[in-house]
């Protein structure tokens, strides 16, 4: 009898936990999220492993979220991603930060903000597995 209360109670006290995970997830497309906006600089070419050995470096920003999310893709080539943290941000078709529209906004870097736009799996051609190109982006209000 304790065994089958215990099994019970640990399984109705599960429920909520994975309901409230599941209200994090997203799917790929169409999204707003919120977060800091950071950048962070990667090893670039000719070797892509070390800027102590002369690799070029590479700066991308990055939206720093708050809870974390999982992302259910929609692509069977592209793995759902779960306990995500960061997401590439991208403005247009560099996605590095180094053309105007970058410098638009660069007052935001370290700033509490909302990213609307669509969201894509990075794949080889970004620095993370996640990227959002923006449509918009808006400084938090407080």
């Amino acid at each position: 009898m304790a065994k089958w209360l215990l099994t019970a109670v640990l399984l109705s006290s599960a429920i909520p936990w994975s309901q409230s995970r599941a209200d994090y997830c997203l799917r790929s497309g169409a999204a707003s999220l919120s977060g800091r906006l950071v950048q962070q600089t990667y090893p670039g070419p000719p070797d892509f492993e070390s800027f102590q050995r002369g690799d070029e470096p590479r700066v991308i920003w990055i939206l720093q979220l708050d809870p974390s999310v999982c992302i259910i893709s929609s692509d069977a080539s592209y793995p759902n991603a779960y306990g995500l943290r960061e997401i590439q941000v991208v403005l247009g078709e560099d996605q590095y930060a180094r053309t105007e529209p970058y410098a638009r906004y660069r007052n935001l870097l370290g700033q509490q903000i909302i990213v609307t736009g669509s969201l894509l799996p990075g794949g080889a051609r970004y620095e993370k597995r996640w990227v959002l190109a923006i449509d918009a982006i808006e400084k938090v209000r407080r």
